[in-house]
Parts: structure tokens; sequence; C-alpha cells
């Protein structure tokens, strides 16, 4: 059984950061997310030029 210092539900663009941050800091993250990766989203494609 693995454990983890963190564990991150959501793998949106605050989820990620912070796991990125804090594996950099040294621990142990876990990140969650419901949907399956690569997924369809909606980021900069709404920005008009």
């Amino acid at each position: 059984m693995k454990s983890y210092d963190v564990v991150i539900s959501g793998a949106g663009p605050a989820g990620c950061s912070s796991a990125l941050f804090l594996a950099q800091k040294g621990y142990r993250v876990l990140l969650l997310d419901k949907a399956t990766f690569p997924r369809e989203k909606v980021c900069g494609d709404s920005i008009t030029a």
C-alpha cells in the first residue's frame, strides 16, 4: 500500500499547480480527477484574437 503526504482532488489549474509545487518541495502527492486524460476542455479556445 502506498502512502502520500498530500491528496489533491481535482486536476484543474489549481490542483495541478499545487501538486507540482508540493512535489518539487519533496512531498509525496496523489492528484485525483474524475475525468480521463487527455480530456476535451475549453481553455484559451474561448478568447478571441
